[in-house]
């Protein structure tokens, strides 16, 4: 920006300036024009304003998604919800399921419990096939590399304090990952994957489910 009186050397540099950047400015008029009728709505329908935050989804907000059988009729505006409110603390157990996929698409109540106690089954036989056709060294290194990350999980949270030896929670977080890590070898165990399953595991309270939570 000029001074108020420029002295003669920045006046020339001004005015050697001034040309280049009244092309510029008009360009840049030009185009934001373009844009504007790029973007412009037809009349009489203007852009919808933003969704406003709303309030966590609640126990009578989820039954208002579901049908009869307790079908979820409307996912997409389930996920809506929740993108724009969050969810209550209480009912995290049972949305982070819809969420994340562990139904297939059309269940009832009754038939989604079948289906857990089916994919519980599913994962006891896969956690104890992979474990027996895994060679022993493949096996320990894989499981000293979740343990890094297992033993550094939140002790502060009351789901994983105590002491470390024998810790229910600490065991089953350490087998989830292992299973996960042999079922897939191409990924095996990434660092920062046990800060992804420690919160499935600490709210759903399963092993199984939080194993298909976190796939």
């Amino acid at each position: 920006v000029a001074a108020a009186e420029p002295l003669p050397e920045r006046r020339s540099l001004l005015a050697a300036a001034l040309p280049f950047t009244q092309a510029l400015l008009a360009q840049v008029g030009r185009t934001l024009a373009r844009a504007q009728a790029a973007l412009s709505w037809p009349e009489g329908s203007p852009p919808s304003p933003p969704p406003p935050p709303c309030a966590p989804l609640s126990d009578a907000d989820l039954r208002t998604y579901l049908g009869p059988g307790g079908r979820l009729l409307r996912p997409h505006d389930l996920r809506l919800h929740v993108y724009h409110g969050g969810v209550e603390p209480g009912l995290r157990k049972v949305v982070w399921r819809y969420l994340l996929n562990v139904f297939p698409a059309g269940l009832s109540g009754q038939e989604r419990l079948s289906h857990l106690r089916l994919k519980a089954a599913e994962y006891a036989a896969l956690k104890t096939a992979l474990a027996a056709r895994a060679a022993p060294a493949e096996l320990a290194l894989v499981a000293a590399a979740v343990r890094k990350d297992v033993v550094r999980t939140d002790r502060g949270h009351p789901y994983f304090g105590g002491p470390e030896d024998g810790h229910p929670h600490l065991a089953a977080l350490q087998a989830l990952l292992t299973t996960f890590a042999l079922g897939h070898p191409r990924l095996s165990y990434c660092q920062g994957m046990s800060d992804v399953a420690a919160p499935l595991l600490a709210v759903l309270d399963d092993e199984a489910q939080a194993f298909l939570c976190f796939c």
